[in-house]
């Protein structure tokens, strides 16, 4: 009996092409593989245009002291219904240099990070003036800012950006002041020194008078 049964599956294997299994099966992985190898593809080419919006703190290249707030698409597609959202109410116009002189600072109620954004193109940003270390510092404390991002692309939601708003880090700290803006400084100081010139100095008022005729030639004659 046992013999039989080895003998038949001799048979059936001696039966099947095993050739035409083998080449069924690579065909079936080559197909499965295809398939991946297209649609990471897509997903990378898809991502190579996705839009990404940050929301970060610098200082202002021209005003030293002041922090602003930046809203700014890093990525190299179109974002729509930019939006934010915040762990704790955000300041406004906080200013003072130190926390002895700094003023008591509002909760933003209004522009476009309460607001939203409708759409940002790559590398485009807003700029908020934010107030200064002090202030913020004050209006902030120890506790730490949360903004989360959220953004659609052709309709769809990204996934959101988590973006911690420091103030810390600008303790002791200064921003360079651009030539741009040194140059005009500059150029301001020429034209008052003219303006001064021209206005603070009179002008000399010269009169021509006749003298009259000497009367003690005419008693002589």
């Amino acid at each position: 009996m046992q013999n039989e049964i080895i003998k038949m599956i001799s048979d059936i294997s001696s039966s099947i092409d095993w050739s035409a299994w083998v080449t069924a099966f690579a065909t079936l992985v080559l197909a499965i593989l295809t398939f991946v190898y297209v649609i990471l593809t897509r997903k990378i080419l898809s991502s190579q245009s996705d839009p990404c919006v940050v929301l970060s703190v610098i200082h202002n290249e021209d005003r030293s002291t002041i922090l602003q707030l930046i809203a700014k698409n890093v990525g190299t597609g179109l974002a729509h219904d930019v939006r934010f959202e915040f762990s704790h109410p955000i300041p406004a116009r906080a200013w003072g240099l130190s926390l002895d002189k700094a003023k008591k600072a509002e909760e933003m109620t209004d522009g476009p990070l309460i607001n939203g954004i409708p759409a940002l193109g790559p590398g485009e940003s807003r700029k908020i003036d934010w107030g200064q270390y002090g202030g913020l510092k004050a209006s902030i404390g120890d506790s730490k800012i949360i903004a989360t991002c959220r953004f659609k692309k052709n309709g769809k939601e990204m996934p959101p950006v988590i973006c911690p708003l420091d103030v810390e880090s600008f303790a002791g700290t200064v921003a360079a002041e651009s030539p741009l803006s040194k140059t005009a400084k500059e150029l301001e100081k020429i034209s008052k020194t003219i303006q001064h010139l021209k206005s603070g100095f009179p002008k000399l008022k010269v009169e021509i008078m006749s003298m009259p005729e000497d009367s003690s030639k005419d008693e002589d004659v």
